[in-house]
């Protein structure tokens, strides 16, 4: 083998190498239930990957009130997985979902009603008025942000979440519209601080056992 068929070789070798490091793996979803690539640009983006942002992860029973909605159940599915995936990928905290119908109140965790248009008071984009008395509007009104959600609804249900954690809103900084407790924007993002005192209310709130690292699929119909 002369110097220019190795030289080749190598060449070919090499390049091959960079292609694979180039190439970025996608990013599951939080449930190991789904096996297709999880989007949404809170997902997409893969801050975490496969892990969650802290451990160990807490675990909430959410109990998610349909029965007036006017969003597809696959879009709801969609969005809740989102919303799932905006807290465990950056606080380790999650919520084991499951819809209804009725207005019945769950013992425990926090209920959510999703809604055309919240009732009190009208016109807001969601509410949070209790663990079992929170309200998010199908289709928000928001404005941009630097790195925005996917779908509207799952950055509105998890801010109001991220109030019955414990989280005020973060108004008025550089930085606001990028947050996920700014007022009425389509960012995503926790700070520090949000994401040591979210912990702190979730761990009180949270199925006892810690073991499981993800929760699974939202149980939506």
């Amino acid at each position: 083998m002369n110097a220019i068929t190795i030289g080749a070789v190598l060449f070919l070798l090499i390049s091959t190498a960079l292609q694979r490091l180039q190439t970025p793996a996608p990013i599951p979803s939080i449930s190991d239930a789904s096996a297709g690539v999880a989007s949404g640009s809170a997902v997409t983006a893969g801050r975490s990957g496969v892990f969650p942002g802290r451990t160990p992860v807490y675990r909430i029973n959410l109990r998610v009130h349909n029965g007036q909605s006017s969003l597809l159940l696959d879009d709801l599915r969609t969005s809740l997985e989102e919303m799932n995936f905006i807290w465990w990928s950056q606080a380790g905290v999650c919520f084991e979902i499951a819809s209804t119908k009725d207005n019945a109140k769950a013992a425990d965790g926090f209920d959510i009603w999703f809604v055309p248009d919240v009732p009190d008071p009208p016109g807001a984009n969601g509410v949070y008025k209790g663990d079992h008395d929170i309200w998010s509007r199908d289709y928000p009104r928001l404005a941009p942000a630097p790195n925005p959600v996917t779908h509207r609804s799952a950055r509105t249900s998890a801010h109001e979440i991220g109030h019955g954690l414990s989280l005020a809103h973060y108004n008025g900084y550089p930085d606001s519209a990028d947050d996920l407790m700014s007022s009425g924007t389509l960012g995503w993002r926790l700070h520090d601080f949000q994401i040591q005192a979210a912990r702190i209310r979730a761990q009180r709130k949270a199925i006892p056992d810690t073991t499981p690292t993800n929760c699974g699929a939202a149980q939506i119909n």
